[in-house]
């Protein structure tokens, strides 16, 4: 199965984000763009997933339970989930770990939930652009522990990339998937991190707006659009990263 993922995907949850990305109008976009399978990778949160999912089982588009979870060291990392229960369970073991800021919607923008119909389920109080309470290797093991799958994001760039912040990747990484910006081609990244190469190399947008969504993405081949699937596919070379940046 060739299976066209694009697994950063930012909802109207994050702050960052425009308003126009509900779960609804993600979904929509990502099936235009061709993509077979999606992740939305809120700052710090998963709930906005959990209505992507639904909206995307109405026009058969997978959705993964995901957050961008950003740790003690200001290092952001993807964290992936085949289940509900298993992102439910996440989320409750690291939410308490957020620092208690309240969010100022005129500086860092809104937070909302959104459901599948585009309803305004609730405005998330707390500053989710923060770091959470708990290191890289521990995030990595707590992933683990809850059945999913954890890759750094943009790991060659400042100010919250793993390279940059800790010039390695720590052993609980080791030959492990990590994810390239889409601006950055992968030759360049190479040169800057040679340490790269021991590394299967993923590309996904990071969209912040609808038309930014499926610009970058991964092609894998693989049985079934689940994170060990991939994380197999990943590590055994079937895949192939697509971005605008590598050819221009």
């Amino acid at each position: 199965m060739t299976i066209a993922a694009d697994l950063h995907i930012h909802s109207a949850l994050s702050p960052c984000a425009s308003l126009e990305m509900s779960p609804a109008a993600i979904v929509s976009r990502a099936r235009e763009e061709g993509l077979d399978l999606i992740a939305v990778t809120d700052h710090n949160s998963v709930e906005n997933g959990f209505f992507a999912a639904e909206a995307g089982a109405r026009i058969g588009l997978r959705v993964l339970f995901g957050m961008e979870a950003q740790t003690r060291e200001d290092v952001h990392v993807l964290c992936y989930f085949a289940e509900r229960l298993q992102a439910e369970r996440f989320h409750a073991r690291v939410y308490p770990l957020l620092p208690d800021v309240a969010n100022n919607p005129d500086y860092f923008g809104d937070q909302v939930v959104v459901d599948a119909e585009d309803n305004i389920v609730r405005r998330e109080d707390k500053l989710l652009l923060n770091a959470l309470d708990i290191s890289v290797p521990e995030l990595v093991e707590l992933v683990r522990r809850h059945g999913g799958l954890a890759v750094p994001a943009h790991v060659e760039a400042p100010p919250y990339g793993l390279l940059v912040n800790l010039g390695m990747a720590p052993p609980e990484l080791e030959g492990a998937p990590l994810e390239i910006s889409s601006a950055c081609p992968r030759e360049q990244a190479l040169r800057a991190f040679p340490a790269l190469a021991r590394h299967p190399l993923l590309r996904n947008s990071d969209a912040h707006f609808l038309r930014d969504i499926g610009q970058a993405r991964t092609v894998f081949s693989a049985p079934e659009p689940t994170p060990a699937a991939l994380l197999a596919a990943a590590r055994e070379g079937r895949f192939r990263a697509e971005c605008p940046a590598d050819h221009g």
